[in-house]
């Protein structure tokens, strides 16, 4: 198979959206970090702390979520960069590296999700019984 200009235009227009979104996910990555170093410490300030919780597992929630984050914004940006040079250079092998890379974007994405679906069942019948016994 061969891919013509108007599909090669595509991919490149593809690759160069999926960089941007990628730096936009890394920017947002470093504005979490920072905030998990700042949320432990404003929070200790309140008098009334949220229902007994630590501020500082606010602080390693962020740093947890900015971690998890980060693995689909690598793969975004490891496909948009790779896909984008690629096109440039009409390497076969760098776009089928690229679009490994998207894939593995979207299988964790798509675990991400499973899990939060799942999650939220949990939640929905754990809060239906806990209902129910009030």
């Amino acid at each position: 198979m061969e891919l013509n200009d108007q599909a090669n235009k595509f991919l490149l227009e593809i690759a160069k959206w999926a960089t941007f979104l990628a730096i936009v996910g890394f920017v947002t990555i470093g504005f979490m970090i920072i905030l998990s170093f700042s949320v432990g410490t404003i929070l200790s300030q309140i008098p009334e702390n949220n229902m007994g919780i630590s501020p500082q597992f606010f602080s390693f929630f962020y740093l947890i979520f900015a971690g998890v984050y980060f693995i689909p914004v690598y793969y975004l940006f490891q496909f948009g960069s790779k896909t984008k040079k690629a096109l440039i250079n009409n390497d076969t092998d760098l776009l089928t590296f690229g679009l490994k890379k998207l894939k593995s974007h979207y299988k964790f994405l798509g675990i991400i999700t499973i899990i939060m679906v799942g999650l939220n069942i949990l939640f929905l019948i754990f809060g239906t019984l806990a209902a129910s016994l009030f």
